[in-house]
């Protein structure tokens, strides 16, 4: 028999979503939350002053990926962030270390899946490859967190022209007197690490910050072409202008609306071009624009109906077909959240927040040719029934197609959903039964 491995597949992706809501979509019960992890980001840029290569490593983590110790009428949490950095040939270069203290005055914010810490440090590096390790440490639990990465640092000193890496800005400001980790030229930057931003009526814009260098040749001026691509290779925004380089760095904090961007994943493409439009320079890096209610609202409401249809009512999606203009629908749905808001009068609806972090998961987890995640048969029944207990996978099964077996256990109610891969291209179909019932535990 071919071997079969439990929760494999699946949980690189799946095991730092929040399960304590989700007795709230279907009938499991009685689960504690798992931590959404250590994200990890960076960024790449050039110090004149020592001619090497300036690594920015970012990192954030959750308040509630933290034990809070009550301390009077403050919550105390403690924790270590260590980064080292290992050359090509497996010696340690360099390395950060530092241990901070955070008190909240709202025992609620410790428990928070919205409130996060950014930790930012720098390392000036010859070019090259190299390791990160970064170890994110709870000093009162002792549990640690841990993830590294690979990165190849160019060499930016060049008569040319060039491009530094981007940096994604979730909030800017004027640089103050006092001076910060964040700071860079004459602003403060925190890095939006996740890359992922979110479309509201209050907050629609998207920054980013990159610098160009103006090289050894000290060209007068470039040409900056900038394109927004979806996921799929379509244009959605084209801009350029002529940018004069009046100094050795020249630094860009750049700004584009989101309110032409529908949820999903993007591709950011700048060059840098000179005399003639010849091209200098050039990079690609990625974002998304959260799956949020507002977001869809704004874009798609076929699509906001189809996907909560999977855990409403067939009476509460009717209501909401009938509802036109746009504050009716929001009015609408913002009710339809309340209904399942599992902590009333709390500025968090944990219902909502863990179904949408669900549906993001589902997108980047299973999206199959042009088809997004939410709507194929795994991330479908993901979305409704949350993490699997138990995964079997069967790739190479003698006399089959590829097949898998998704277990729910805990909670009181067996299910098991089957879905086999019968074209071999990766697109896993739901088998009947198609609610996962009636069916006896095989192991």
């Amino acid at each position: 028999m071919i071997s079969r491995y439990s929760t494999v597949v699946l949980a690189g992706l799946l095991v730092w979503l929040s399960r304590s809501v989700a007795a709230q979509f279907d009938d499991r019960a009685g689960e504690t939350a798992e931590p959404a992890g250590l994200v990890v980001d960076h960024g790449v840029f050039y110090d004149p002053p020592s001619e090497r290569a300036r690594l920015e490593v970012y990192c954030q983590f959750y308040n509630y990926m933290l034990q809070w110790q009550a301390m009077g009428d403050r919550f105390v949490g403690t924790y270590e962030m260590t980064i080292r950095v290992w050359d090509e040939g497996g010696r340690q270069v360099d390395w950060y270390g530092k241990e901070r203290e955070v008190a909240l005055a709202d025992e609620a914010q410790t428990r928070s899946g919205s409130d996060f810490r950014t930790n930012q440090a720098s390392f000036l590096l010859e070019p090259g490859k190299y390791k990160v390790a970064v170890t994110l440490r709870d000093k009162n639990s002792d549990v640690v967190m841990f993830r590294e990465f690979e990165v190849k640092l160019r060499d930016l000193k060049s008569r040319k022209p060039t491009l530094s890496g981007v940096e994604f800005v979730r909030a800017a400001e004027q640089k103050s007197e006092d001076s910060s980790v964040f700071d860079k030229g004459n602003f403060t930057l925190v890095p939006s690490v996740t890359h992922e931003y979110s479309y509201s009526t209050d907050q629609s814009r998207l920054l980013y910050y990159l610098e160009i260098y103006q090289g050894a040749d000290e060209e007068e001026s470039v040409f900056v072409e900038t394109a927004v691509r979806r996921r799929w290779g379509s244009l959605v925004y084209r801009d350029s202008m002529t940018i004069a380089l009046e100094e050795p760095v020249t630094r860009q904090l750049r700004e584009m609306s989101l309110d032409s961007l529908a949820p999903g994943d993007y591709e950011l493409e700048l060059r840098l071009r000179g005399r003639r439009l010849r091209k200098l320079d050039e990079l690609i890096t990625t974002f998304s624009i959260a799956w949020t209610q507002e977001a869809l609202l704004k874009h798609d409401y076929s699509s906001t109906l189809d996907l909560i249809s999977y855990i409403a009512e067939p009476d509460e999606i009717s209501k909401l077909e009938q509802l036109e203009t746009y504050q009716e629908r929001l009015d609408g749905l913002n009710e339809f959240w309340r209904r399942r808001d599992p902590t009333p009068g709390t500025a968090d609806n944990e219902t909502r927040q863990e179904f949408f972090r669900r549906v993001r998961l589902a997108n980047q987890s299973f999206t199959f040719m042009r088809q997004p995640g939410w709507r194929t048969d795994r991330g479908r029944v993901y979305i409704k029934h949350g993490e699997p207990d138990q995964i079997d996978d069967y790739p190479f099964a003698p006399n089959s197609h590829p097949y898998q077996e998704w277990h729910y256990y805990r909670g009181g109610r067996y299910r098991q959903f089957t879905f086999v891969d019968e074209n071999e291209d990766g697109d896993y179909r739901l088998v009947y039964p198609y609610d996962g019932l009636h069916l006896r535990p095989d192991f």
